[in-house]
């Protein structure tokens, strides 16, 4: 939790700092504030801290100067305030190309401003942003789970988030996937706050801000009036698993969204839609994509049953006894019918993609139709069969 660089700078308080290098950087979010003069000290250096810098420790060393700026970089370190007037004039060249081609934010402050006042309202920022977002927290998980926010609570509490009117409505889940049990919580605890502060650094801008909810390994998003905000649904999801990506390589993020609404009341309806539509992608498999609860096909009809024994009942009647078949047998039916139905019930498109001969492809089919007792080339037959298979990635994701 912390405010972005660019809501910083957005504050008359602080209209005394110049931003002269990684502008591009300027949606990254500063937790706090760090004095660190020479590269030594790189090692108490945590994530997201906005670093300051008198120049002091690296004057007259410029290979300093540069090790210390690729640490704090390394270091994910938010940016960079370099006092100026006294030990350098301005922040250097190399200094500046470094952090516009890392998308770093470096800053200028000059001399003659207390560090420590700009300090102050830096921070005084921070915790005032923080108590906010665990206020905003409380609001959207009150919202969805529970139904206790009225209409007219909801405009009182974000009457000062610039918006004049809500128009619209929806919800967006941020899941990541592919995390390993972690037994160290203090760990885990940090790897879900960065994970949070990424989805909200992409997610808000220096009108707006974030209204989100981190839950177990997956962030909420209330989106509030978005025709205003956002050009492109679909681009906008990709900054935030771009901006994901960035800090955990080696995990995948999918993106889910409820259908838009116009009224208050349907927020919760949007969050079931957007927690179905990432069911679907789950179970097709579908890590690192953007999804809409509109898109998902027959699994909008499959995710509305709640019977779970029913689904498996389905399941067994129309593949049970293929599956049976294939266990007993150690063979591959299972995967060939799959294959069979996904290309259209094409022999040839089949036998190509499985790399079969045609002939051998055609023995295997009517073994199919004998264990199944079913007609495959009975569109409806083929439907019902393509159905199972849903149903049995639904049970498994």
């Amino acid at each position: 939790m912390g405010v972005r660089f660019d809501q910083l700078l957005a504050m008359p308080e602080l209209k005394d700092l110049k931003l002269v290098a990684g502008s591009n950087g300027t949606y990254k979010i500063v937790r706090w504030v760090h004095v660190v003069e020479t590269p030594d000290l790189l090692k108490y250096v945590q994530n997201d801290e906005l670093i300051i810098l008198t120049g002091m420790g690296v004057l007259n060393n410029p290979p300093d100067f540069v090790e210390l700026i690729e640490g704090l970089i390394e270091k994910n370190a938010a940016g960079l305030i370099l006092n100026v007037g006294k030990y350098f004039e301005s922040v250097p060249d190399e200094i500046k190309r470094i952090g516009d081609e890392n998308e770093f934010a470096i800053m200028e402050l000059p001399w003659e401003i207390s560090i420590a006042e700009e300090t102050k309202i830096i921070c005084e920022e921070i915790v005032k942003r923080h108590m906010e977002e665990m206020a905003n927290q409380d609001l959207l998980m009150n919202i969805i789970f529970f139904n206790k926010v009225s209409y007219e609570d909801f405009v009182k509490r974000l009457s000062d988030y610039s918006y004049g009117s809500f128009k619209s409505y929806r919800i967006a889940i941020v899941s990541m996937e592919g995390l390993q049990h972690c037994e160290d919580d203090q760990r885990l605890a940090g790897i879900k706050q960065v994970f949070y502060n990424s989805v909200n650094s992409a997610a808000s801008d220096s009108r707006h801000r974030a209204i989100s909810y981190l839950v177990n390994k997956s962030v909420i998003l209330l989106l509030l009036n978005e025709k205003e905000r956002y050009t492109n649904l679909n681009i906008f999801a990709d900054m935030i698993r771009e901006n994901c990506k960035n800090n955990f390589p080696e995990l995948s993020f999918t993106v889910s969204m409820g259908n838009v609404y116009s009224e208050f009341s349907q927020i919760k309806r949007s969050y079931l839609e957007a927690e179905k539509a990432i069911k679907a992608a789950r179970a097709e498999g579908g890590a690192d994509r953007n999804v809409s609860y509109s898109d998902i096909g027959a699994y909008k009809l499959l995710t509305e049953i709640e019977n779970t024994e029913l689904l498996k009942q389905y399941y067994i009647d129309t593949l049970g006894r293929l599956e049976q078949y294939d266990v007993q047998n150690n063979s591959d039916f299972m995967e060939i019918l799959y294959t069979f139905l996904q290309e259209d019930g094409s022999y040839i498109q089949t036998a190509s993609r499985l790399f079969m001969h045609r002939n051998t492809l055609l023995y295997k089919i009517n073994k199919i139709h004998e264990i199944l007792k079913a007609d495959l080339s009975d569109p409806r037959v083929r439907f019902e069969i393509n159905l199972g298979f849903m149903v049995k990635k639904l049970l498994n994701e």
